[in-house]
């Protein structure tokens, strides 16, 4: 890799840390701050909600504005800017309702981040051939990873209140971490020269939608487990301890493959690894389903590496190998909207399920992975020669 390619995965990996070690801080500590205001569990339930639906409705127009004049650039700035005003507001209000309402707005804000991160990325492996995007956002998960301990810490010493002032100073990291990386310059969309008969929001191509909506379906199988995975394991008798070391062994194994597997952005269609990643999620939580004992569950999250992190990549290398220049944006905004309706779908489903059918409730998430795999085999047949040929 040469030096210029260096410095600029460098500076790409510090924008996906910057919003991951964010995302690390939120997920598993903000629902602690809401308890900490002595809400019910009903309205924390909702609060914690929100953000899923609020990615459903403004992730596509959000992305939009990518490829149109106000570029990727300006949004991830008024992202990070919008978090760092909205957070401070709930340390002023105690009222769930208030709470919901600022919720709702800064998540808003935080929407277009991690979509708009992986856009200016997947762009640039593109245009550089020496970048390694599964590097790049395998530092991302890494950041997540050391967030989770960081954060622990952090509350354990300071009190529950300490994870609002991380979430409102950590999106300073965002802010010059884009300054460094994204670069000023025309959106696709725009066009000059001899791009002007070129549509200005060309439509996506059929293998894309199918590709996509398999992603998202497959992605969806991760509801019971995020929902009920830790519940489950703590009935058949594991301890806190090992059920934190099963999560950890599901990151490790998902940083693994990003680093090894992350050069098919940018130089493969991603179809086969869409394909290995659903066949690994059906078959990851039906096994999971008949309660394996430690050691199996153990290799069940080392599978996350294929069920999330395959996925993931060939989602990605998709997306750069089929997505019309003039809607990268849109198209990284419709994966991210169907992607979040597929998992608040399950997430709901899976509660429902939990309550009445127990470790059941993962085998129900297998059918998800099997139709992706299908959808995935589909959009073979609609592959451009070169991609069918490779």
């Amino acid at each position: 890799m040469t030096r210029p390619a260096r410095s600029l995965g460098f500076r790409l990996g510090a924008l996906q840390g910057a919003s991951f070690v964010s995302t690390g801080v939120y997920l598993p500590f903000f629902p602690l701050w809401l308890q900490s205001k002595v809400l019910p569990p009903t309205v924390i339930g909702i609060v914690v909600a929100i953000p899923i639906i609020v990615r459903i409705l403004v992730s596509a127009p959000l992305l939009i504005l990518a490829d149109r004049s106000f570029g990727a650039r300006r949004l991830l700035l008024f992202s990070h800017l919008g978090q760092i005003l909205g957070f401070p507001l709930l340390l002023m209000v105690d009222d769930g309702i208030a709470i919901m309402a600022i919720v709702a707005m800064v998540a808003v804000a935080q929407a277009a981040v991690i979509p708009a991160n992986d856009l200016v990325v997947t762009n640039a492996v593109q245009r550089q051939r020496g970048l390694n995007y599964g590097w790049i956002r395998g530092g991302g998960s890494v950041a997540f990873f050391l967030a989770n301990i960081a954060a622990g810490y952090l509350v354990g010493g300071f009190g529950a209140g300490a994870v609002i002032v991380a979430l409102t100073l950590i999106p300073i990291l965002g802010i010059s971490a884009t300054l460094s990386a994204v670069p000023r310059e025309a959106p696709e969309g725009q066009t000059t020269g001899a791009d002007r008969q070129t549509p200005a929001s060309p439509s996506l191509p059929k293998v894309l939608w199918l590709i996509l909506v398999a992603a998202s379906l497959t992605q969806g199988t991760h509801g019971a487990l995020n929902a009920f995975a830790s519940i489950h394991w703590s009935s058949q008798g594991f301890s806190d301890s090992t059920i934190g070391y099963l999560w950890a062994a599901g990151v490790v194994a998902e940083i693994l493959v990003f680093f090894m597997l992350g050069q098919a952005v940018g130089r493969h269609s991603g179809v086969g690894l869409v394909l290995v990643g659903s066949a690994a999620a059906a078959v990851r939580f039906a096994v999971m389903s008949l309660n394996p004992g430690l050691g199996l569950t153990f290799v069940l999250q080392a599978m996350h590496s294929l069920s999330f992190g395959a996925t993931h990549l060939g989602t990605m290398a998709a997306l750069a190998a089929f997505a019309p220049s003039g809607a990268r944006g849109r198209a990284q905004g419709v994966y991210g909207s169907l992607a979040a309706l597929v998992m608040a779908l399950s997430t709901v489903a899976s509660g429902l399920i939990y309550r009445e059918a127990g470790a059941a409730v993962f085998a129900a998430m297998a059918p998800l992975g099997a139709i992706g795999f299908i959808l995935t085999l589909i959009a073979v047949r609609f592959l451009p020669q070169p991609h069918k040929a490779g």
